[in-house]
């Protein structure tokens, strides 16, 4: 399984996750999963760049029955999975 869902479900205990799709196209990983959580499926896509400096250029898109959220940026490793972590919470929390 991809870095994405190994931290996924490093981070969050209760999720499941299925590996739909996985590429790496050129310096860019992209990741499609379906994520089982509290009995519902969200659909995730994650796209992840290494650039300069130690910086990531990456983009997120976490879909649920009732909310679809997209963030992208660029950021050091640590800030973004930060990032991907307060979005992923905030998601779950409203299932």
């Amino acid at each position: 399984m991809g870095e994405f869902a190994e931290m996924l479900e490093r981070e969050f205990g209760g999720l499941k996750t299925h590996k739909i799709y996985s590429t790496q196209l050129g310096n860019r990983s992209i990741e499609i999963l379906e994520v089982e959580a509290k009995g519902s499926k969200l659909l995730v896509m994650f796209q992840d760049e290494p650039m300069k400096h130690d910086l990531r250029k990456w983009s997120l898109i976490i879909t649920s029955a009732k909310n679809t959220r997209t963030i992208q940026g660029m950021d050091k490793v640590d800030t973004l999975k930060m990032r991907i972590n307060e979005n992923v919470r905030s998601i779950l929390e409203g299932m």
